[in-house]
């Protein structure tokens, strides 16, 4: 999947608009035309909502042409020369972008603290810090960091929706436009901020608002691009890694990567519930009560393979739990581990396969305490269930157990 297809999975459709070069900011996020008539515009009025031009002083300029009929028909060929007082007006009531400043501001104090940053849960200067002052260099990714805290400020704000959504959604569809030029060229200058800006996507494809009381039987198409489209993302984002290793490995997202890399060995009989993920592997023998069951030799390998990884999956994570540390950055190992063939057969939702990515989402569900995860496993196993029907019901009783379905 490339980015233009992750543009096309993120962004939300935009009103055409008119360009207004002292509108509120309001009505610039709208993409509307603003009639910049102070204390609030028509617009805000008429929606009842806080209009900047409250807080604007108005400039000399806006005074004249307010009491001199005259003014507005100067000719374009001869404009009036601002003076000195009127520049200074100008940029006084332009130049600070108040939203802006308060999502930056929201994400260097609250949302930094809840992205994975592969160490103990004190340290998460890189997200705060470091991967700031590395998106004041690369646009793409300060507007990433301005959308993913706009998406959280609306998890903890829903009140909010309207105003968030929007300025969530116009920094996406900025940041993945300007994102291309970057991908056109890879290279040392820019592979630290293209990985930054991958963990944020990934963030925004969960943290984009979705309905979860739909009918399920409506959705089974809508689950299966859900589960497609965040799966590519996460590959994308390994792709960058593979191609530029010397010097992501060095990086201040190092710790990110060498934790997504742990690989311990422990007895399986030592971990909790292993077996019921080794059990998967009886869905792979034939049937002679079922015939449906019986799978082709590349099928069964492409299951058997994602089963694998599934357990060490589960093991590193069940390890890193037990220890009190930061398991995130292993979850998101599995959809990066699993053969190209398996990801076949989720599109063409082959029961085994769904099975076990149901069960790969009971380990999602260990991380549902982020906002941005939240009630992604109950969505996906419930949606698996009601696709699959009651002949897999028995083979889904444990995914269900523990998203709290049973």
């Amino acid at each position: 999947m490339t980015f233009s297809d992750i543009r096309g999975r993120l962004m939300w459709s935009r009103r055409s608009h008119t360009k207004s070069r002292n509108g509120c900011q309001q009505c610039k996020l709208r993409r509307i035309k603003c009639d910049e008539q102070p204390p609030q515009c028509s617009n805000c009025a008429r929606r009842q909502i806080e209009c900047d031009l409250t807080h604007r002083r108005p400039s000399p300029a806006f005074s004249a042409s307010a009491s001199t009929p005259s003014s507005a028909t100067t000719s374009f060929n001869n404009p009036p020369t601002p003076s000195p007082s009127t520049l200074t007006a100008a940029s006084t009531s332009s130049a600070l972008d108040i939203p802006d400043l308060e999502l930056l501001h929201h994400y260097t104090t609250v949302t930094y603290k809840t992205l994975p940053s592969g160490a103990s849960s004190d340290q998460h200067a890189l997200w705060q810090s470091q991967v700031v002052q590395l998106g004041f260099h690369h646009e793409f990714l300060l507007r990433g960091i301005l959308s993913v805290s706009a998406l959280h400020l609306l998890y903890l704000h829903p009140d909010r929706q309207e105003s968030l959504s929007l300025r969530a959604s116009t920094h996406q569809s900025l940041a993945l436009s300007s994102v291309q030029e970057a991908l056109n060229t890879v290279d040392t200058s820019n592979c630290v901020a293209l990985f930054a800006f991958s963990c944020i996507i990934v963030v925004l494809a969960f943290a984009t608002p979705r309905t979860l009381d739909s009918d399920p039987s409506t959705t089974n198409g809508s689950i299966n691009k859900d589960i497609l489209d965040w799966f590519h993302m996460i590959r994308g984002c390994n792709s960058v890694v593979q191609a530029q290793w010397p010097t992501l490995s060095t990086s201040f997202l190092a710790p990110l990567l060498h934790r997504g890399m742990r690989h311990e060995t422990t007895a399986s009989h030592s971990i909790p519930d292993s077996s019921k993920i080794t059990s998967l592997h009886n869905l792979l023998l034939p049937s002679s009560t079922n015939p449906s069951v019986i799978l082709p030799d590349a099928h069964r390998t492409a299951c058997a393979l994602a089963i694998h990884e599934l357990l060490n999956t589960h093991t590193q994570i069940s390890l890193l739990t037990s220890r009190g540390q930061d398991f995130i950055p292993e979850i998101f190992v599995w959809p990066i581990a699993i053969p190209d063939g398996f990801l076949g057969l989720l599109r063409e939702r082959q029961p085994q396969a769904m099975v076990i990515f149901a069960y790969y989402a009971a380990l999602l569900h260990r991380v549902d305490g982020l906002w941005f995860m939240r009630g992604w496993a109950r969505y996906l196993i419930e949606h698996i269930d009601e696709l699959l029907g009651e002949e897999w019901t028995s083979w889904l009783a444990w995914p269900k157990s523990c998203a709290g379905l049973d």
